[in-house]
């Protein structure tokens, strides 16, 4: 039996979905961490692109293209995936930022680890929010609206009509600078408490100068930070949420970016 008959779609709406798939699975959260197998990612591609497949509608037929013009259509495909999984990725960049801010303030600013999802050095901290986040994001069934968002795109952006308009630079350029601000918000709390807590420190220091401030400082900065981040969970609990609900900021900016990719 082919393609067609297992799963009701022509080759080329099967094609198409799988590309755009497979540019999601690379960049979205959680799946493209590299602690899962290439053979898993492909045949999560492949899953979503059997499912994904009846919602391409397009007049498109590779098989009536050349070969460059379907290399470039599937690649333009590809892209498309790639853009919607980093937008998406963006909030949770933005704790793994937070992260950066909650290090030097609680003296973990000299401790690096390897993430083995990304392969690369990340502080402490941020490699704790990170796994937080993504833990919080599947929780919240966060994996539905990445599958949702790939199926909606299908309406605002037709297969083949990607193009990269100077409007949708300005949008990426606006949901990149939300994600400092998003980082910055969670990580406002835990700087202002240790600033508040150098000044008692630097208080304690010209009143009783026979206490060693510098040693007493870091148990005293690394537990109020820890109390805080435990203080303020449901509060990021709050902020991913709100980012991944239909109406949140992610998704509106993901919109736009896509209404800014399609070919009119």
């Amino acid at each position: 039996m082919n393609v067609e008959a297992i799963l009701g779609v022509n080759i080329t709406q099967f094609l198409l979905s799988f590309a755009r798939a497979s540019g999601l699975i690379v960049a979205a959260p959680v799946f493209q961490s590299r602690s899962i197998p290439m053979q898993v990612k492909a045949l999560l591609a492949g899953v979503l692109a059997a499912t994904t497949a009846a919602y391409v509608s397009s007049d498109l037929d590779l098989e009536k293209f050349s070969f460059w013009m379907a290399v470039v259509t599937l690649i333009q495909e590809v892209l498309t995936g790639i853009i919607i999984g980093l937008m998406i990725n963006l909030p949770m960049y933005a704790f793994q930022l937070a992260g950066y801010f909650f290090d030097v303030p609680m003296g973990f600013g000299m401790v690096n680890i390897i993430d083995p999802q990304s392969g690369t050095e990340m502080p402490l901290m941020g490699h704790f929010n990170y796994i937080f986040a993504c833990l919080i994001f599947l929780a919240i069934n966060g994996h539905h609206s990445v599958i949702m968002a790939l199926i909606r795109s299908y309406e605002l952006i037709k297969p083949g009509m990607f193009f990269l308009r100077k409007e949708a630079v300005g949008v990426f350029l606006q949901a990149f600078s939300g994600m400092f601000y998003l980082g910055f918000k969670i990580g406002i709390p835990l700087i202002g408490s240790i600033f508040l807590a150098d000044v008692a420190l630097g208080v304690i220091s010209k009143l009783i100068p026979q206490i060693n401030v510098f040693i007493v400082g870091f148990p005293v900065k690394i537990l109020l930070g820890i109390f805080i981040i435990i203080v303020f969970l449901p509060t990021y609990v709050f902020l991913i949420e709100q980012s991944f609900a239909n109406s949140g900021d992610t998704y509106r900016m993901l919109r736009l970016m896509l209404q800014n990719l399609y070919v009119k």
